[in-house]
């Protein structure tokens, strides 16, 4: 194990940027259950900040699979980490790439965000994602980036089992309804989510936290579904927050997909 150096500093701070984030193809990730979980799953480590102690009671195979180990002080992880209150743990890690295609997205339910801007909301979206057992998640370029700290630490770890890309949707959308795939998209005008025909395999759009989903988007979906208010909307209530709406529509899906539904 070696001491924390200023390159190192340099770099973990580096990568609170996005464009470091996208030139060196690593990404920060904290906290000791997240750290934990991704050291034993199939994500490439590359760098390890931990207090000795931590770093002790990880199984020897973990502390092998990673090339740089770097045990710190409390002090010291204060100085590189984005949080207010460090844990005992943070890595640096590769990012990985997966192949998009739209005959990926014939079984099961697939999420799609149109300009999702808060990083709070995106890695909540991702999160339930992971609860709902749904796997993939396609977003607009004009999405807040996947890597950003806040997203990371709002996922609690569902990365590792949700995966997450960035792309032109329009094209993407027009192949799957080439191939029958329907398209919902949750809006404030539609069809009740409870009344509509849910099937089991669909792509699901959900829109900006201001703006809604495109014009364009719109026009290429199959379905709009709505979520019925059940109280006063005209008390300043007037939409759900975009994690909230995932929520409630993804719960839906999957509750008609249970038998006897």
């Amino acid at each position: 194990m070696n001491m924390l150096s200023i390159n190192n500093i340099k770099l973990v701070n580096s990568l609170q940027l996005k464009k470091q984030r996208d030139k060196s193809e690593l990404y920060v990730i904290e906290g000791d259950k997240m750290v934990r979980e991704y050291l034993t799953s199939e994500e490439e480590i590359v760098w390890l900040f931990a207090k000795p102690e931590w770093i002790a009671s990880l199984p020897g195979a973990l502390v092998e699979r990673v090339p740089n180990i770097i045990a710190v002080s409390y002090d010291e992880l204060k100085r590189i980490s984005s949080l207010k209150t460090p844990h005992n743990a943070m890595a640096i890690v590769h990012k990985k790439v997966t192949p998009l295609t739209a005959e990926s997205l014939l079984n099961g339910l697939t999420i799609v965000l149109d300009s999702i801007q808060d990083p709070g909301n995106l890695g909540t979206i991702i999160r339930l994602a992971g609860w709902f057992g749904i796997d993939k998640i396609i977003c607009s370029h004009g999405c807040v980036d996947l890597y950003n700290p806040k997203v990371l630490q709002a996922t609690m770890g569902a990365l590792l089992h949700v995966v997450v890309h960035y792309t032109e949707i329009l094209p993407l959308m027009g192949d799957a309804r080439a191939m029958g795939l329907p398209v919902y998209a949750a809006a404030l005008e539609g069809e009740s989510i409870y009344e509509a025909k849910l099937p089991g395999s669909a792509i699901l759009i959900f829109g900006n936290e201001s703006k809604g989903i495109s014009a364009e988007l719109m026009a290429a979906s199959t379905h709009s579904v709505m979520i019925p208010s059940f109280g006063n909307r005209g008390a300043g209530i007037d939409s759900l927050n975009a994690a909230m709406a995932v929520a409630v529509v993804c719960s839906e899906f999957r509750r008609r997909s249970l038998p006897g539904q």
